[in-house]
Protein backbone atom coordinates (compact mmCIF):
# COMPACT_ATOMS: atom_id res chain seq x y z
CA UNK A 1 0.00 0.00 0.00
CA UNK A 2 1.25 3.15 -0.47
CA UNK A 3 0.37 6.39 0.73
CA UNK A 4 0.12 10.08 -0.32
CA UNK A 5 0.58 11.46 2.94
CA UNK A 6 4.32 10.76 3.18
CA UNK A 7 6.42 13.11 4.98
CA UNK A 8 8.63 15.58 2.85
CA UNK A 9 12.50 14.49 2.70
CA UNK A 10 14.79 17.48 2.92
CA UNK A 11 16.31 16.70 -0.68
CA UNK A 12 12.36 17.78 -1.86
CA UNK A 13 12.52 21.31 -0.55
CA UNK A 14 15.52 23.65 -2.09
CA UNK A 15 18.24 24.01 0.61
CA UNK A 16 18.04 27.82 -0.01
CA UNK A 17 14.54 27.21 2.19
CA UNK A 18 16.73 26.60 5.36
CA UNK A 19 18.50 28.10 7.50
CA UNK A 20 20.64 27.25 10.58
CA UNK A 21 19.85 26.91 14.51
CA UNK A 22 20.70 25.20 17.60
CA UNK A 23 19.30 21.97 18.73
CA UNK A 24 19.64 19.27 21.23
CA UNK A 25 19.13 15.87 21.27
CA UNK A 26 16.37 14.75 23.89
CA UNK A 27 15.69 11.21 23.23
CA UNK A 28 17.55 8.46 20.85
CA UNK A 29 15.65 4.52 20.31
CA UNK A 30 15.46 1.94 17.91
CA UNK A 31 13.04 1.66 15.28
CA UNK A 32 10.19 -0.57 16.28
CA UNK A 33 9.39 -2.42 13.13
CA UNK A 34 10.52 -6.07 12.79
CA UNK A 35 11.37 -5.60 9.14
CA UNK A 36 14.08 -2.59 10.11
CA UNK A 37 17.71 -3.47 10.75
CA UNK A 38 18.66 -3.25 13.99
CA UNK A 39 21.00 -0.25 13.73
CA UNK A 40 18.38 2.23 12.53
CA UNK A 41 18.00 4.93 15.23
CA UNK A 42 15.29 7.39 16.11
CA UNK A 43 15.87 10.77 17.70
CA UNK A 44 14.09 13.43 19.10
CA UNK A 45 15.08 16.83 19.20
CA UNK A 46 14.52 20.67 20.23
CA UNK A 47 15.54 23.64 18.52
CA UNK A 48 15.52 27.39 18.84
CA UNK A 49 14.04 29.50 16.29
CA UNK A 50 14.51 32.84 18.24
CA UNK A 51 14.43 33.28 21.94
CA UNK A 52 10.71 32.88 22.45
CA UNK A 53 9.99 30.28 20.10
CA UNK A 54 11.07 26.53 21.03
CA UNK A 55 9.65 24.09 18.94
CA UNK A 56 10.87 19.86 18.33
CA UNK A 57 11.68 17.21 15.40
CA UNK A 58 12.13 13.87 15.23
CA UNK A 59 14.90 12.31 12.60
CA UNK A 60 15.50 8.67 11.29
CA UNK A 61 19.26 7.62 10.33
CA UNK A 62 21.04 4.55 10.01
CA UNK A 63 24.18 3.86 11.89
CA UNK A 64 24.17 6.93 13.59
CA UNK A 65 25.34 7.10 17.48
CA UNK A 66 23.13 10.10 19.12
CA UNK A 67 23.37 10.93 22.82
CA UNK A 68 20.57 12.36 25.26
CA UNK A 69 21.96 16.16 25.30
CA UNK A 70 23.98 16.24 22.57
CA UNK A 71 24.67 19.65 20.70
CA UNK A 72 23.15 19.56 16.98
CA UNK A 73 22.61 21.76 14.37
CA UNK A 74 19.00 22.34 12.90
CA UNK A 75 17.88 22.90 9.33
CA UNK A 76 14.86 24.81 9.80
CA UNK A 77 12.34 25.78 6.71
CA UNK A 78 12.40 29.63 6.27
CA UNK A 79 8.42 30.25 6.00
CA UNK A 80 7.20 27.17 8.02
CA UNK A 81 9.72 26.66 11.18
CA UNK A 82 8.06 23.16 12.01
CA UNK A 83 9.50 21.80 8.92
CA UNK A 84 13.21 20.65 10.41
CA UNK A 85 16.02 18.32 9.64
CA UNK A 86 18.60 17.44 11.54
CA UNK A 87 22.26 18.52 9.75
CA UNK A 88 25.03 18.03 12.04
CA UNK A 89 26.32 17.70 15.50
CA UNK A 90 27.87 20.80 16.85
CA UNK A 91 27.34 24.46 18.05
CA UNK A 92 26.84 27.77 16.35
CA UNK A 93 28.15 30.79 17.20
CA UNK A 94 25.22 32.46 17.24
CA UNK A 95 23.48 31.06 19.86
CA UNK A 96 22.21 33.44 22.53
CA UNK A 97 22.02 33.01 26.40
CA UNK A 98 18.23 32.65 26.65
CA UNK A 99 18.30 29.72 23.83
CA UNK A 100 21.14 28.24 25.65
CA UNK A 101 19.07 28.37 28.74
CA UNK A 102 16.05 27.22 27.56
CA UNK A 103 17.44 23.93 26.00
CA UNK A 104 19.08 23.36 29.36
CA UNK A 105 15.86 23.88 31.18
CA UNK A 106 14.21 21.31 28.28
CA UNK A 107 17.19 18.34 29.00
CA UNK A 108 16.46 18.82 32.53
CA UNK A 109 12.79 18.38 31.91
CA UNK A 110 13.20 15.16 29.66
CA UNK A 111 15.90 13.57 31.66
CA UNK A 112 13.64 13.58 34.58
CA UNK A 113 10.77 12.20 32.47
CA UNK A 114 13.38 9.35 31.13
CA UNK A 115 15.29 8.95 34.26
CA UNK A 116 18.65 9.73 33.06
CA UNK A 117 21.35 11.67 34.67
CA UNK A 118 23.72 13.74 32.81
Amino acid sequence: MISCNTKKKYEDYNENDFYEVQGVVTKVYSTSSVFDDSYNKLMDYVYCVNDSLILSGKEKEFFKAWKFGQPIIVLVHKTNPEISFYARNGFLNKITKTQEESLYKVLLIEAEKQKISF
